[in-house]
Protein backbone atom coordinates (compact mmCIF):
# COMPACT_ATOMS: atom_id res chain seq x y z
CA UNK A 1 0.00 0.00 0.00
CA UNK A 2 2.85 2.35 0.85
CA UNK A 3 4.61 1.51 -2.43
CA UNK A 4 1.38 2.23 -4.36
CA UNK A 5 1.01 5.61 -2.64
CA UNK A 6 4.62 6.51 -3.45
CA UNK A 7 4.10 5.43 -7.06
CA UNK A 8 0.98 7.60 -7.39
CA UNK A 9 2.79 10.58 -5.88
CA UNK A 10 5.62 10.14 -8.39
CA UNK A 11 3.16 9.90 -11.30
CA UNK A 12 1.31 13.06 -10.27
CA UNK A 13 4.60 14.86 -9.67
CA UNK A 14 5.94 13.91 -13.10
CA UNK A 15 2.64 14.91 -14.73
CA UNK A 16 2.69 18.29 -13.02
CA UNK A 17 6.34 18.76 -13.98
CA UNK A 18 5.57 17.92 -17.62
CA UNK A 19 2.63 20.36 -17.70
CA UNK A 20 4.76 23.09 -16.16
CA UNK A 21 7.53 22.50 -18.70
CA UNK A 22 5.01 22.54 -21.58
CA UNK A 23 3.59 25.84 -20.29
CA UNK A 24 7.07 27.31 -19.91
CA UNK A 25 8.01 26.14 -23.42
CA UNK A 26 4.88 27.85 -24.84
CA UNK A 27 5.70 31.09 -23.02
CA UNK A 28 9.30 30.93 -24.27
CA UNK A 29 8.17 30.34 -27.87
CA UNK A 30 5.78 33.31 -27.65
CA UNK A 31 8.56 35.51 -26.29
CA UNK A 32 10.89 34.37 -29.07
CA UNK A 33 8.20 35.10 -31.68
CA UNK A 34 7.71 38.62 -30.31
CA UNK A 35 11.47 39.31 -30.25
CA UNK A 36 11.88 38.17 -33.85
CA UNK A 37 8.86 40.13 -35.05
CA UNK A 38 10.00 43.33 -33.28
CA UNK A 39 12.76 43.75 -35.86
CA UNK A 40 10.37 43.50 -38.81
CA UNK A 41 8.77 46.47 -40.53
CA UNK A 42 5.06 46.79 -41.35
CA UNK A 43 5.28 45.21 -44.81
CA UNK A 44 7.26 42.25 -43.48
CA UNK A 45 4.70 41.69 -40.73
CA UNK A 46 1.87 41.78 -43.27
CA UNK A 47 3.78 39.31 -45.44
CA UNK A 48 4.10 36.96 -42.45
CA UNK A 49 0.39 37.30 -41.70
CA UNK A 50 -0.53 36.52 -45.32
CA UNK A 51 1.61 33.38 -45.19
CA UNK A 52 -0.14 32.23 -42.00
CA UNK A 53 -3.53 32.75 -43.66
CA UNK A 54 -2.45 30.80 -46.75
CA UNK A 55 -1.08 28.00 -44.61
CA UNK A 56 -4.10 27.63 -42.30
CA UNK A 57 -6.86 28.46 -44.79
CA UNK A 58 -5.56 27.79 -48.33
CA UNK A 59 -9.08 28.08 -49.82
CA UNK A 60 -9.60 31.58 -48.42
CA UNK A 61 -8.76 34.05 -51.17
CA UNK A 62 -9.15 37.79 -50.55
CA UNK A 63 -8.26 41.02 -52.30
CA UNK A 64 -5.91 43.08 -50.06
CA UNK A 65 -7.06 46.24 -51.84
CA UNK A 66 -10.50 45.84 -50.24
CA UNK A 67 -9.02 46.05 -46.74
CA UNK A 68 -7.26 48.58 -44.60
CA UNK A 69 -4.36 46.51 -43.28
CA UNK A 70 -2.57 47.67 -40.12
CA UNK A 71 0.03 46.14 -37.79
CA UNK A 72 -0.04 46.51 -34.00
CA UNK A 73 2.15 45.49 -31.08
CA UNK A 74 2.57 45.63 -27.33
CA UNK A 75 4.86 43.73 -24.97
CA UNK A 76 2.83 40.51 -25.29
CA UNK A 77 1.72 40.21 -28.89
CA UNK A 78 1.93 41.48 -32.45
CA UNK A 79 -1.14 41.45 -34.67
CA UNK A 80 -2.03 42.33 -38.23
CA UNK A 81 -5.61 43.58 -38.64
CA UNK A 82 -7.61 43.44 -41.86
CA UNK A 83 -10.52 45.90 -41.82
CA UNK A 84 -12.98 45.85 -44.70
CA UNK A 85 -13.00 49.34 -46.23
CA UNK A 86 -16.61 49.10 -47.46
CA UNK A 87 -19.15 46.92 -45.64
CA UNK A 88 -22.24 45.87 -47.55
CA UNK A 89 -25.34 44.38 -45.93
CA UNK A 90 -27.70 42.73 -48.44
CA UNK A 91 -31.44 43.15 -47.85
CA UNK A 92 -31.94 39.43 -47.21
CA UNK A 93 -29.15 39.37 -44.61
CA UNK A 94 -30.10 42.43 -42.53
CA UNK A 95 -30.88 40.24 -39.53
CA UNK A 96 -27.63 38.25 -39.82
CA UNK A 97 -24.67 39.27 -37.68
CA UNK A 98 -22.17 39.39 -40.53
CA UNK A 99 -18.40 39.62 -39.99
CA UNK A 100 -16.20 41.61 -42.37
CA UNK A 101 -12.85 41.95 -40.60
CA UNK A 102 -10.24 39.51 -39.36
CA UNK A 103 -7.03 39.53 -37.33
CA UNK A 104 -3.84 37.49 -37.47
CA UNK A 105 -1.91 37.12 -34.21
CA UNK A 106 1.71 36.63 -35.25
CA UNK A 107 2.68 35.56 -31.72
CA UNK A 108 0.55 32.40 -31.58
CA UNK A 109 -0.58 32.27 -35.25
CA UNK A 110 -4.26 32.47 -34.32
CA UNK A 111 -6.65 33.95 -36.86
CA UNK A 112 -9.86 35.48 -35.55
CA UNK A 113 -12.73 35.01 -36.06
CA UNK A 114 -11.96 32.05 -38.37
CA UNK A 115 -10.37 29.89 -35.67
CA UNK A 116 -13.47 30.37 -33.51
CA UNK A 117 -16.45 30.62 -35.88
CA UNK A 118 -15.07 29.38 -39.17
CA UNK A 119 -16.43 31.25 -42.20
CA UNK A 120 -20.14 30.90 -41.37
CA UNK A 121 -20.55 34.57 -40.42
CA UNK A 122 -17.90 36.03 -42.71
CA UNK A 123 -19.33 37.98 -45.62
CA UNK A 124 -18.44 36.99 -49.18
CA UNK A 125 -20.37 39.03 -51.77
CA UNK A 126 -22.07 37.16 -54.59
CA UNK A 127 -21.57 38.38 -58.15
CA UNK A 128 -24.93 40.17 -58.01
CA UNK A 129 -24.12 41.77 -54.65
CA UNK A 130 -20.73 42.94 -55.92
CA UNK A 131 -22.50 44.67 -58.81
CA UNK A 132 -24.67 46.51 -56.27
CA UNK A 133 -21.59 47.52 -54.27
CA UNK A 134 -19.88 48.81 -57.43
CA UNK A 135 -23.04 50.77 -58.31
CA UNK A 136 -23.05 52.59 -54.95
CA UNK A 137 -19.29 53.18 -55.07
CA UNK A 138 -19.65 54.93 -58.42
CA UNK A 139 -22.86 56.80 -57.56
CA UNK A 140 -21.72 58.08 -54.18
CA UNK A 141 -17.94 58.29 -54.70
CA UNK A 142 -16.95 55.75 -52.05
CA UNK A 143 -14.93 55.04 -50.03
CA UNK A 144 -14.45 58.13 -47.90
CA UNK A 145 -11.03 57.50 -46.38
CA UNK A 146 -10.62 58.15 -42.69
CA UNK A 147 -14.18 56.94 -42.15
CA UNK A 148 -16.01 53.67 -41.75
CA UNK A 149 -18.06 53.11 -44.91
CA UNK A 150 -21.18 50.94 -44.72
CA UNK A 151 -23.94 50.26 -47.24
CA UNK A 152 -27.26 48.74 -46.19
CA UNK A 153 -29.62 47.56 -48.92
CA UNK A 154 -33.34 48.32 -48.69
CA UNK A 155 -36.13 47.42 -51.16
CA UNK A 156 -35.95 50.68 -53.11
CA UNK A 157 -32.86 52.47 -51.81
CA UNK A 158 -29.40 52.10 -50.32
CA UNK A 159 -28.58 53.59 -46.91
CA UNK A 160 -24.99 54.75 -46.67
CA UNK A 161 -23.38 55.22 -43.27
CA UNK A 162 -20.09 57.09 -42.94
CA UNK A 163 -18.52 57.70 -39.53
CA UNK A 164 -15.36 57.94 -37.49
CA UNK A 165 -14.59 58.97 -33.91
CA UNK A 166 -15.43 62.61 -34.62
CA UNK A 167 -18.27 62.76 -37.16
CA UNK A 168 -21.02 60.74 -38.83
CA UNK A 169 -23.32 60.88 -41.80
CA UNK A 170 -26.33 58.92 -43.09
CA UNK A 171 -27.38 59.18 -46.72
CA UNK A 172 -30.01 57.60 -48.96
CA UNK A 173 -29.74 56.97 -52.70
CA UNK A 174 -32.14 55.41 -55.19
CA UNK A 175 -31.39 51.86 -56.30
CA UNK A 176 -32.31 52.76 -59.87
CA UNK A 177 -30.86 56.25 -60.42
CA UNK A 178 -28.14 56.47 -57.77
CA UNK A 179 -29.40 59.94 -56.83
CA UNK A 180 -30.07 61.01 -53.25
CA UNK A 181 -33.74 60.32 -52.53
CA UNK A 182 -34.07 61.53 -48.93
CA UNK A 183 -32.51 64.16 -46.72
CA UNK A 184 -29.01 63.53 -45.44
CA UNK A 185 -28.24 63.34 -41.75
CA UNK A 186 -24.84 64.61 -40.59
CA UNK A 187 -23.32 65.49 -37.26
CA UNK A 188 -20.34 65.31 -34.95
CA UNK A 189 -19.70 63.51 -31.68
CA UNK A 190 -18.94 65.21 -28.40
CA UNK A 191 -15.38 64.63 -27.22
CA UNK A 192 -15.17 61.80 -24.72
CA UNK A 193 -14.08 62.76 -21.17
CA UNK A 194 -10.49 62.01 -20.25
CA UNK A 195 -10.17 59.20 -17.69
CA UNK A 196 -6.48 58.24 -17.40
CA UNK A 197 -7.27 55.58 -14.79
CA UNK A 198 -9.23 53.62 -17.39
CA UNK A 199 -6.41 53.49 -19.93
CA UNK A 200 -4.78 50.18 -20.83
CA UNK A 201 -1.34 49.98 -19.23
CA UNK A 202 -0.02 47.93 -22.14
CA UNK A 203 -1.96 49.17 -25.18
CA UNK A 204 -1.46 47.93 -28.71
CA UNK A 205 0.49 50.53 -30.69
CA UNK A 206 0.18 50.77 -34.45
CA UNK A 207 3.32 50.04 -36.49
CA UNK A 208 3.32 52.70 -39.19
CA UNK A 209 6.39 51.68 -41.21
Amino acid sequence: MIRLSILLILIFSLSGFAQKNAKNDKVTKNEDSIKKAMDLDKNQLIDQANKIISSKYPDFVFDPLLYEITAWKNSKKITVNYRRIIRFTPFDKKDVNLTYDFEVNLTNQNILPFDTWGFDRFYFPTTQEQEKIDFVIKAFDLPRFGFNNSIVENPDMYCIYIDNEMAFGKYFISKTTGKECMGSIEGSYAQAPDHPELFDTDPLIEIKE
